[in-house]
């Protein structure tokens, strides 16, 4: 990273008919490559105060509440598969190819733009980051896994190994096994961090040819996975997006199950995990009578299909019902849980002016490279959130020796409790880019090549934000409330897994708690930063 540009000073353009908004400068600095971004002022220091003794305070609070026995699943549950014309859509087998066909579309003009389109500028950067990377998470948090239903990557493999539009059914490759070293979401968290680095340490975010390399990357790992393994192993156990979304629809409010158990078990054909002449069964190897839990199903609706009993529904439930319910604990989760959190801040924390003193600092103290400094603090980044977690973690054990529950036990089990805080931080981070920047697509529509084009008339046009800072502000710090409290119910939740006497409950979650309080107003004083509005997460 260079060190710090001059400042400039640039007038923001009207806000074409959104009253309400107001008008301010913004800051703007320049790149190593010289081009200007906009700096975005962090919420007011009342705000950032006030947000974090509303954390301290309602803490406090949630955990003085009288509890009432059980306090597992909420009772409330609504099938979506009640309204009949919505099942009848689903069961049709040409679904997929309905629900995938637009981002198919979106994809292959991502792939155009990027390789071929004015290098300069092009439609790529922007509907790759500032829209599809951003509103992913949206995505998650209202309906889940509708992500790998509409995923362009696995619509693309399906088309290769049925050769059919619509059949799912495989025809073309072979059914090797994933190997038995790699079946868990190590592979993904790998990709992931590797991802990263590449995203924030090369300016990908900004390059069109670096975002299509990358669509095309994902695009033949997951044909190859396709032809070469059984089922879709990749979405399984690889596949990065899929892997975050899953860890983030353990709170979602939309879950695919059976209906009735007693059908499942009298069913002899099994036709939802095995398939049949018709439709292919579960690609990620699930039975839907087992199903607990959102992780792995990819709401393909296959099983849907293929079960002769119309025993799977599609159900609205009560956030955060499956961290709730969760008394099964995996490391592989719980290291993405804590990765996700890290990385998500690390994406924060690159944006402020921090990073660049940082940077400088390191770069003038050690002489080394802009690289490895970058990697090293990423590193840093990394390592910190899980040491401190650990460190909590064992101090609850020290806290609860007669109990008997281990460290790694405690550290695994509450770090589900992160999951939350993670995916409300990660909202309020990509609240900034969307709201700010998501009027960046308008004139680029016309000229999606860069190449001169006025398609719908918007290429010489200026839009303003969708939504003035000082209400991004307050959305903002909602969010990181939002995601604190309920990481706090979960917490207090797991301990009540861990612990059966109340006593070892309340110790448990005295140093753990104080880690979720410190991690959340970090959070806090994240937003509170100046931001260099580069791209979404």
């Amino acid at each position: 990273m260079d060190k710090m540009h001059e400042h400039h000073q640039m007038e923001m353009p009207p806000h074409s008919g959104m009253e309400g908004h107001s008008t301010m400068k913004m800051p703007m600095v320049e790149t190593a490559s010289g081009e200007p971004v906009h700096v975005m002022p962090g919420i007011p220091l009342w705000m950032a105060i006030t947000g974090i003794v509303l954390i301290i305070l309602l803490t406090h609070l949630l955990l003085a509440r009288k509890k009432t026995g059980s306090e597992g699943r909420a009772t409330f549950n609504f099938d979506l598969f009640r309204f009949k014309p919505l099942r009848r859509l689903v069961q049709k087998s040409y679904f997929p190819l309905l629900a995938q066909s637009l981002s198919v579309f979106l994809f292959l003009l991502v792939l155009a733009a990027g390789l071929f389109g004015n290098q300069r500028s092009n439609i790529a950067p922007v509907l790759t980051w500032t829209w599809w990377w951003v509103l992913l998470i949206f995505m998650v948090l209202g309906f889940g896994k509708i992500f790998c239903t509409i995923c362009p990557w696995e619509a693309i493999s399906s088309m290769v190994t049925s050769l059919s539009l619509k059949s799912r059914v495989k025809k073309l490759g072979f059914e090797y096994r994933w190997p038995k070293w790699a079946r868990n979401i190590f592979p993904a968290i790998i990709f992931f961090i590797v991802l990263t680095w590449f995203e924030l340490g090369h300016d990908v975010t900004r390059s069109g040819p670096a975002t299509a390399t990358l669509g095309l990357v994902m695009l033949g790992m997951a044909v190859f996975s396709a032809i070469y393994f059984e089922r879709r192993a990749f979405c399984r156990y690889g596949c990065l997006v899929g892997r975050i979304s899953g860890l983030y629809a353990l709170f979602s409010p939309i879950e695919l199950r059976a209906r009735s158990a007693q059908i499942c078990s009298s069913c002899t054909t099994k036709d939802c995990y095995k398939g049949n002449e018709e439709h292919t069964g579960c690609p990620t190897f699930l039975f839907p009578s087992k199903l607990q839990e959102n992780t792995y199903c990819t709401l393909c609706t296959e099983c849907v299909r293929s079960c002769p009993h119309e025993n799977i529904g599609i159900n609205l439930r009560p956030l955060a019902a499956d961290l709730f319910d969760k008394v099964k604990f995996q490391w592989d989760e719980s290291i993405l849980a804590v990765v996700l959190l890290a990385l998500t801040s690390f994406h924060g924390v690159t944006m402020t002016p921090v990073w660049r003193h940082l940077n400088d600092l390191l770069r003038v103290e050690t002489g080394l490279g802009p690289t490895i400094c970058f990697t090293f603090l990423m590193a840093l980044m990394l390592l910190l959130p899980l040491l401190i977690f650990w460190a909590g973690a064992k101090a609850a054990r020290g806290l609860t020796l007669e109990a008997g529950v281990s460290t790694s036990d405690i550290f695994k089990a509450f770090t589900y409790s992160l999951i939350p805080i993670a995916l409300f931080y990660h909202l309020a981070h990509n609240s900034m880019h969307f709201f700010r920047e998501a009027q960046n697509l308008l004139p680029i529509l016309s000229d999606p090549f860069g190449y001169g084009w006025n398609l719908f008339g918007t290429a010489s046009k200026s839009y303003g934000p969708l939504l003035s800072m000082q209400t991004i502000w307050y959305l903002q710090l909602a969010f990181i409330l939002i995601g604190h409290l309920y990481g706090v119910l979960i917490a207090d939740r797991v301990a009540r897994v861990l612990f059966k006497n109340s006593r070892h409950i309340f110790k448990s979650l005295i140093p753990l708690l104080i880690t979720m309080i410190l991690y959340s107003a970090f959070s806090v004083w994240l937003v509170a930063q100046p931001m260099e509005m580069r791209t979404g997460m």
